[in-house]
């Protein structure tokens, strides 16, 4: 009986034998990918976060700007935090893998997990109340309009930067049509609502022709399909990301227990 013990027992460790090959085999494969995926976003984000830090230190000497310092500044600011957030997540994600490093893994699985979680409760919101979205977005628009001669009112500075930005930027003029801003002035429409060579002589006559809102449902309409490829790009990469550092953490979790009993 104990000869049959032996040789079961023999028999059982070779199987293991192949199984850890396949694993460790497998393991590395994906630690390479997880390794060069999140060197790209670590790379990305390093990129971002420079071009931030550069319009950042630059505002008011960016040559041919049409947008006002403040939105300049707003800008900088989104680049440095989302540079941030992905250059840090694409580090945590680089080292874990590279080091086998468990904590970093699992650090890295939870970031990319609450990420993932939040965009998808934003995008079920702004899809199920995207009326109510572009409803508001309407009324804010005419509310700064509403503000951009008012001297006196709370916000006016921020209001006409605004406006300018989105004017001169999308070509469009007032929310819905030119003539939105004969509600709130009886003079000529703001300079940015017209052509670089026409702000002198702006009036309804030489104004863009569409209004900022329709500019930007139109733009959003004709590509819808690729904004619907991005995000479901975005969506399987932080899917593989999660699947192979939750995969590569368990498979060395697995390794260190199998080895530690059998150290010597």
């Amino acid at each position: 009986y104990g000869e049959f013990q032996t040789f079961q027992h023999y028999f059982k460790q070779i199987n293991l034998s192949r199984m850890n090959s396949l694993q460790v085999c497998c393991g590395e494969f994906i630690r390479m990918i997880l390794f060069l995926l999140n060197f790209i976003f670590w790379a990305a984000g390093g990129a971002i976060l420079g071009i931030g830090i550069y319009v950042k230190v630059s505002i008011g000497k960016l040559p041919d700007a049409n947008v006002s310092e403040d939105t300049l500044n707003s800008a900088a600011l989104f680049l440095i935090t989302l540079g941030c957030i992905v250059f840090v997540i694409g580090l945590l994600g680089c080292c874990g893998s590279l080091t086998q490093n468990r904590c970093m893994l699992l650090l890295y699985f939870a970031l990319v997990t609450i990420i993932f979680l939040v965009e998808i409760v934003l995008a079920i919101t702004i899809y199920v109340k995207k009326d109510s979205v572009e409803t508001v977005f309407t009324d804010e628009f005419k509310d700064c309009m509403s503000k951009y001669y008012n001297d006196t009112a709370p916000l006016h500075t921020e209001c006409i930067d605004v406006v300018n930005t989105f004017q001169s930027t999308l070509k469009c003029c007032g929310a819905l049509e030119p003539e939105d801003w004969k509600n709130y002035s009886t003079a000529t429409p703001p300079a940015s609502c017209c052509s670089p060579d026409k702000t002198d002589d702006c009036d309804y006559g030489v104004t863009f022709e569409e209004g900022c809102i329709g500019v930007i449902e139109n733009f959003v309409n004709s590509n819808t399909q690729y904004i619907g490829f991005g995000v479901l790009a975005i969506a399987v990469i932080q899917l593989l990301g999660m699947l192979f550092a939750c995969y590569l953490r368990t498979l060395i979790l697995k390794r260190t227990r199998y080895e530690e009993p059998h150290s010597l």
